[in-house]
């Protein structure tokens, strides 16, 4: 009994001591500025109130939601031409937005200037490539465990439709979000520009 007493007290003075050595006194800390408070608790917000210019807002008005961007920010869309673009916002004017896109023939960037009337769809994720693994197949693969350890055979195991229904279902729902990763620009959903004050 004095022998585990005396690892606790020995182990309680050992964190003491590191807790001491390590620790910074509470007095000198140094105190973080009201704009980086705001960037650590909402950055969107606080680019809002200090970055003083335009920025891109996403309407949705039966939600009643709003997404911003900002220069620097990845935004992709397709235009009325039918031209897909994914790409960084370089500036935010007025009423039309430039990009910098890749110019295949020249094999170079250049700035692009797209009005917003021209933008037709928006795109919220980049489109998921579908992925046909190993992993794919491990449901079934646990059937083959069973046939193995339990000489149960997978044609006649009462898991299979479940086996063969959970190795179908990544790839359904990489297709299903591809589908539904764009929205329209309608009257509900607008895309407008607001700048800073």
């Amino acid at each position: 009994m004095k022998c585990f007493q005396l690892k606790f007290i020995f182990t309680y003075l050992i964190l003491v001591a590191c807790n001491n050595l390590f620790a910074q006194d509470f007095h000198k800390r140094q105190a973080l500025s009201v704009e980086e408070l705001i960037y650590k608790q909402d950055p969107n917000r606080a680019k809002t109130i200090f970055n003083k210019g335009h920025y891109l807002v996403i309407e949705n008005l039966r939600r009643g939601n709003r997404t911003r961007f900002y220069e620097g920010d990845m935004f992709r869309f397709r235009t009325k031409d039918n031209f897909l673009f994914e790409n960084d916002i370089y500036a935010i004017k007025d009423s039309s937005i430039i990009i910098t896109s890749l110019n295949e023939v020249t094999n170079r960037y250049e700035y692009v200037e797209i009005k917003l009337d021209e933008i037709k769809r928006i795109y919220k994720h980049p489109k998921r490539k579908i992925h046909i693994n190993l992993y794919t197949f491990a449901p079934v693969g646990y059937l083959f465990i069973e046939w193995a350890a339990w000489n149960v055979p997978p044609l006649s195991n009462k898991k299979l439709p479940i086996a063969i229904g959970l190795s179908l279902a990544q790839p359904i729902i990489g297709i299903i979000s591809n589908q539904f990763r764009s929205r329209r620009i309608t009257e509900n959903y607008r895309l407008r520009i607001f700048q800073s004050l």
